[in-house]
């Protein structure tokens, strides 16, 4: 399961009411190079739509399901004939992620965890597809107590009875450790010691030394990860493989969240993801460990309950066009720094895609009030207006038409693509077409090279942006 090379892979929910058919969705993932998919359920449409797809497929088991196929060996075997059998080989199902975080979880589930895996694997032993298909169970970073730093992480006392047996089921049948892990949440929750580029994984952040290990963490994924290592040498597990099942960042949250949770954000995480998995190097601990990680998630799903953010974290619009550039999940071609745009942000072959939307400076708007709106923006704290500021990468050109537009179209991107969000008292515009092809009065100017950076960051789009003035 683990492969000589990192693979990221991405999580395929369908909780949403606008997603695209199911096969729309898998010719997606291929035309974006993604090579694995962790779907959160059996569900049939889904595996369907992934025959012959060469894309490995982790199935989920629903943490409901757990007390029944855990108390019956027959309802185990029940599932795996009703939703793998039917798939196979066609669909090329490779693991099995049995619950999730259910340890965590404050229900009864825990008591059956072990046992339902137990009875999946005989059920995949009767039907020989023990050795191609892996069991193990997705933990949530709250499993570990103490893990900072990495070097004194241990598992939570409360745990140890239930999650020693299954840490020995899964090294004894060859599978590996299954972890949620999401900087977001320890950044969001510790955002007064912890530095945003560290969470980020920003290649520029100071990051801190272990001082029991002696070992220099860059990034918090990492030294989430080698929390994880050190707990399981702690329990005597120290060869275990980690699968990362989810991280991700969200792209859009409540009023309260825009300094944390915005596309720039998103997209720096996302793209350092890829930086970080695709390059083989490893953590600190575990150097050359190869981690294949999936990314949370393909789309996003607005029936999610719980906040905004919720229903925020897709890498996908439903008509597949990107709500920000990011590097190929084949191998990384993008860039995690300086807000994290790179790779290409076209159309996918096989996908529907709808005309983006952009909110620009409007042609001949008055100058006061152009500049009494970008100080409105700015002051609102939600965009990062450095860029525009003396010395910004996208100060250039020194116009209030220019800020103007990078600000509002910042800011419209942010409150994703609301109309409202572009309503500047009669200055601004909102524009469908090629913004590269798009002219007003025949005078044109074109933002910096390296204002470009940003505006691909924002809009999804990553060619000459012209302005009219």
């Amino acid at each position: 399961m683990i492969s000589a090379d990192a693979a990221i892979g991405v999580c395929y929910g369908r909780m949403a009411d606008n997603l695209p058919s199911p096969q729309k969705a898998v010719q997606l993932m291929q035309s974006q190079g993604i090579s694995k998919v962790r779907l959160f359920s059996p569900d049939a449409d889904a595996l369907s739509a992934l025959a012959n797809s060469n894309i490995d497929v982790m199935v989920g088991v629903p943490n409901t399901e757990l007390q029944g196929i855990a108390q019956s060996q027959s309802s185990a075997t029940a599932w795996v004939a009703t939703n793998l059998l039917p798939h196979l080989p066609a669909t090329r199902i490779t693991a099995i992620a049995a619950g999730s975080e259910v340890l965590t979880a404050a229900t009864d589930d825990d008591a059956y965890l072990l046992s339902a895996m137990q009875n999946l694997y005989t059920a995949l032993q009767n039907a020989a597809l023990d050795r191609s298909i892996k069991i193990s169970t997705p933990h949530a970073m709250g499993v570990i107590a103490n893990s900072f730093p990495p070097s004194s992480a241990t598992f939570d006392a409360r745990f140890a009875p239930l999650l020693s047996p299954i840490l020995d089921f899964i090294a004894n049948t060859g599978s590996f450790f299954m972890l949620n892990a999401y900087p977001y949440y320890a950044y969001r929750n510790s955002a007064a010691t912890t530095a945003l580029d560290f969470a980020l994984l920003q290649p520029s952040a100071a990051g801190f030394t272990d001082p029991g290990s002696g070992l220099h963490y860059g990034d918090l994924l990492s030294a989430q990860l080698d929390a994880a290592f050190y707990a399981l040498a702690a329990m005597g597990h120290r060869s275990l493989a980690i699968v990362v099942t989810e991280t991700g960042w969200p792209s859009m949250g409540g009023a309260g969240e825009t300094r944390i949770v915005n596309l720039q954000n998103a997209a720096t995480y996302n793209n350092n993801v890829l930086r970080v998995a695709m390059s083989g190097q490893g953590t600190p601990f575990r150097p050359g460990q190869i981690t294949d990680v999936y990314i949370f998630e393909l789309f996003n799903e607005n029936q999610r309950p719980g906040p905004t953010a919720n229903r925020n974290w897709g890498l996908f619009r439903p008509d597949g066009s990107k709500f920000y550039s990011i590097g190929g999940f084949g191998g990384y071609a993008g860039g995690g720094t300086g807000g994290g745009a790179g790779g290409a942000a076209g159309n996918s072959p096989g996908v529907i895609e709808l005309n983006r939307t952009f909110c620009i400076a409007a042609a001949n708007g008055n100058f006061n009030t152009l500049q009494a709106n970008l100080d409105w923006v700015c002051g609102q704290q939600q965009v990062d207006c450095s860029p525009v500021q003396p010395g910004g990468r996208c100060y250039q050109p020194d116009t209030v038409a220019s800020h103007a537009s990078y600000v509002f179209n910042a800011y419209f991107q942010l409150n994703g693509m609301n109309p409202n969000a572009c309503s500047f008292n009669g200055v601004s515009v909102i524009t469908t077409m090629d913004p590269s092809e798009f002219s007003r009065d025949h005078t044109l100017f074109l933002l910096s090279d390296s204002c470009l950076t940003f505006m691909s960051l924002l809009a999804g789009y990553n060619r000459c942006i012209y302005i009219g003035r």
